[in-house]
């Protein structure tokens, strides 16, 4: 079964081009059974969502939501993430394992602190991630308050995955994923997991992640 991990829609991200539905079209066509739709989580695009919170987070779940039911009439599985950036800092954080309900509960991700989050995520059996640690300016952050770290597959984006190839060996409890971080159609397919069984749900996707070495796929530099 392959899973794409890191997926923006345009509803969701205002940089991605592609909307939700033709993001499930292609990447069922790219030999996907599954996607997770990771869109942006920050203070500056939550504060043009909306006026109260609950706009905000309404108007944020567009695009997971679009591109749900677009995955079912095409056969692809399409599953709730979150790209967080924490206020004031530049590097993105992946979530996994947390649904709807838990972002109207906390509209205020973006303002707490690494700690904080992870210590959130793991209380509701979620999963927390940096993404692509060497992409400029990001920096890796600090490996205690991590799950893993993702091989970020997206072309031409300066991710250096060969430097945080280096860097894990360091941290040998962090788990890896791999994701193409996919914004527009020619992005679809370079990266994701690659799993033996089919997983029904994300808190199934999540068991699996803490339980098993997962194959990547595309690891390049």
């Amino acid at each position: 079964m392959k899973i794409e991990m890191h997926v923006h829609t345009s509803e969701g991200s205002p940089c991605a081009k592609a909307d939700a539905e033709s993001i499930a079209k292609a990447y069922k066509e790219a030999g996907y059974e599954a996607i997770v739709i990771t869109n942006h989580f920050d203070n500056i695009l939550l504060k043009d969502f909306g006026k109260t919170d609950d706009e905000k987070i309404e108007r944020y779940l567009l695009g997971y939501r679009k591109a749900k039911k677009a995955g079912s009439q095409y056969g692809l599985q399409v599953m709730l993430g979150v790209e967080l950036r924490l206020e004031p800092y530049d590097e993105d954080f992946l979530i996994y394992g947390i649904d709807e309900d838990f972002l109207f509960r906390h509209p205020d991700l973006c303002f707490m602190d690494q700690q904080a989050v992870y210590k959130l995520c793991h209380s509701y059996g979620a999963l927390f991630y940096q993404a692509h640690p060497f992409r400029e300016p990001c920096i890796p952050r600090n490996p205690e308050f991590l799950d893993g770290v993702e091989f970020n597959q997206r072309p031409c984006s300066g991710n250096h995955n060969e430097k945080l190839s280096q860097w894990v060996k360091d941290y040998p409890k962090l788990s890896f994923i791999s994701g193409s971080d996919c914004h527009d159609l020619d992005q679809v397919g370079f990266g994701g997991l690659e799993i033996e069984r089919p997983i029904n749900d994300i808190k199934e996707l999540v068991v699996l992640l803490k339980t098993t070495n997962v194959k990547l796929i595309e690891p390049h530099p």
